[in-house]
């Protein structure tokens, strides 16, 4: 990765730098050291403030950290994990990592690809037009399971028990984990994007410690 490379990308949005360049998902064909020394040259070029990763597990973070360090070469500030009622590995090493590392962490699919919205069928026989199920029908090996149902179960009995939507409440979920700096809401309605505004506004009393403890 050339600094000068990064210029067409640059025109092509109206700016001189940007904010965080992330690494998409882990690469095991290319060395950590030529990706560290890559985004170093980006980085003091000032075409990124800061350089990050997405789809990393907590090993290969740690790898990348300890590469960096050895060589002194900017570390990762920023990661991008999946994280959501249906997909809560990360609570297990990715989150306390960053946490002791202050690494921001910008979860996203907070309603695991819409499957969190409760209308996909157990049997996968139709996903609503459109959706991102519908889209990538991958997603569905990634979230189909019993222990997610039983959960999208749950979401669905509190929502009417305590008088809040579904999606507000998984949205919530996310954003209530202080290990969490910011959520990425791929909205493409308003409905969406007011959902998630909901969910930011919620105060979060003594059923919420209930939903934490759904397994």
């Amino acid at each position: 990765m050339c600094a000068k490379r990064w210029m067409p990308s640059l025109d092509r949005l109206q700016t001189d730098f940007i904010d965080v360049y992330l690494f998409h998902q882990f690469d095991p064909k290319t060395p950590v050291e030529d990706g560290l020394a890559a985004l170093n040259e980006v980085a003091q070029s000032g075409k990124a403030r800061a350089g990050g990763c997405s789809n990393y597990k907590a090993e290969q973070l740690q790898n990348v950290f300890d590469v960096s360090r050895r060589l002194g070469l900017r570390r990762f500030e920023v990661t991008e994990p999946p994280y959501s009622l249906a997909a809560r590995d990360i609570e297990n090493d990715l989150l306390p990592f960053c946490h002791q590392e202050q690494v921001g962490v910008l979860a996203y699919s907070p309603l695991a690809a819409g499957f969190l919205t409760g209308k996909q069928a157990p049997d996968r026989s139709a996903f609503p037009k459109g959706s991102r199920l519908d889209v990538i029908p991958g997603h569905a090996d990634v979230y189909f399971s019993e222990r997610n149902f039983r959960v999208v179960g749950r979401l669905r009995e509190m929502a009417e028990r305590v008088g809040i939507p579904a999606v507000p409440l998984a949205i919530g979920f996310v954003m209530r984990n202080p290990a969490v700096t910011t959520v990425l809401i791929g909205a493409r309605t308003t409905a969406h994007l007011e959902n998630a505004l909901r969910a930011q506004e919620m105060e979060f009393p003594e059923w919420f410690d209930e939903i934490n403890r759904w397994n």
